[in-house]
């Protein structure tokens, strides 16, 4: 009997990419892809090829993926469920309101441990 296997090949925060590989004989084409969302949403491709990506994804998401394929008037289905990575923001922040001091260059001063109390307590 056939069996799929999924190899995940690039998650990042818009995208999952995969392929996957009949096991055990070969398996008829097309293969039909599901992309399934936590709240309902679903994506579904017929392929002949054995790898796709679903982009334009949430970041920091459970999806989860299958591939189905008919053999033998048999259906065979696999499926995984994938997370898509988290978005990570990067800024910078100016400080008027403060006298700038020495001793904030260093980080185990008590005037820097005292700022970043106040700064982290304001944000």
């Amino acid at each position: 009997p056939i069996t799929l296997s999924i190899q995940l090949q690039n998650v990042s925060s818009r995208m999952i990419q995969f392929s996957w590989k009949p096991q055990g004989g070969t398996g008829d084409s097309p293969y039909t892809v599901r992309l399934l969302g936590k709240s309902g949403e679903m994506e579904e491709r017929i392929l002949n090829e054995t790898s796709t990506a679903f982009d334009n994804l949430l970041s920091d998401r459970q999806y989860q993926i299958s591939v189905d394929v008919s053999t033998c008037s048999k259906n065979v289905s696999t499926s995984l469920t994938v997370q898509t990575a988290a978005e990570v923001y990067s800024g910078t922040t100016r400080i008027t309101n403060e006298v700038f001091k020495a001793e904030y260059q260093n980080k185990s001063s008590t005037e820097f441990k005292e700022f970043e109390k106040k700064f982290i307590m304001e944000v």
